[in-house]
């Protein structure tokens, strides 16, 4: 819902206030009372019993020995809440559907666990067949464009246990195998946010990923565009990318990632 839509309709003074007192301490870790009265352009009587009914309920506390105000760690539960109800699986198919008809392919949701790729969805688009992502199927990380795209995001240990403790297998003549040339590219892919199949799980098939990772920076799932034989040609690299990573990011921010 956009500020606007959220400002429209009856509201209640007092609430509004108060929640405006909470959205000072977005630029200040802490705040006195002449200070939000100051920014709020209200008096000082009137922000200091706002003020005291926030921390009353743990919305505000006040930092000990000082007349300043920080936030409360009511907040914090209440965000720990809001996360845990997120349905991202479901979430991400709205915004993949929409990929999927921009761009006449099919779009593959997955997530991960112990070094392999597990696809949860996948939104059908285009007239082909893509025998490695069937919904259920698992593939290694290592190999694919939303494997290697949280692989990125995933601690050195993660590497060390799950993708490097045995030789990696060549899926395709193009499938990298080396371990340092896959570390310099899962080090791009950290920072652009964007990784490449480039026929390398299965021949024939290029894909474009990019992770959604949670508010601690890790990944949860990945979401990539795929192209089969040759179709990757036939778009705009730059713009197929924006659009990916735009997806994403939406999904990060609905689980709380702000990096």
């Amino acid at each position: 819902m956009d500020q606007a839509n959220r400002k429209s309709g009856v509201q209640v003074q007092s609430v509004a206030r108060a929640l405006e007192i909470v959205r000072c301490f977005q630029e200040a870790p802490q705040l006195g009372i002449s200070e939000i009265a100051a920014a709020m352009d209200l008096s000082k009587s009137t922000v200091f019993g706002l003020v005291n009914t926030l921390l009353s309920y743990g919305y505000l506390d006040q930092v000990p020995g000082s007349k300043k105000y920080r936030l409360g760690t009511a907040l914090l539960e209440w965000g720990d809440l809001v996360l845990s109800r997120i349905d991202i699986r479901n979430e991400a198919k709205g915004l993949c559907a929409s990929l999927a008809a921009a761009y006449h392919t099919n779009v593959h949701i997955a997530t991960f666990v112990d070094g392999e790729v597990i696809y949860l969805d996948k939104i059908n688009r285009g007239d082909f067949l893509i025998s490695s992502s069937a919904v259920g199927k698992r593939v290694p990380m290592y190999c694919t464009g939303v494997g290697k795209a949280m692989l990125a995001f995933l601690p050195e240990e993660y590497l060390d246990r799950y993708v490097f403790g045995e030789p990696l297998e060549k899926m395709t003549p193009h499938t990298i195998t080396d371990r340092e040339t896959l570390l310099l590219q899962l080090a791009e892919i950290h920072r652009t946010r964007i990784a490449f199949d480039r026929e390398e799980a299965e021949e024939g098939l290029s894909c474009i990923a990019s992770p959604v990772l949670q508010r601690d920076g890790l990944p949860q799932i990945a979401v990539s565009l795929s192209f089969p034989y040759g179709k990757i040609r036939e778009i705009d690299p730059d713009k197929a990318m924006k659009d990916v990573l735009d997806c994403t990011v939406k999904l990060s921010v609905r689980l709380g990632y702000r990096g």
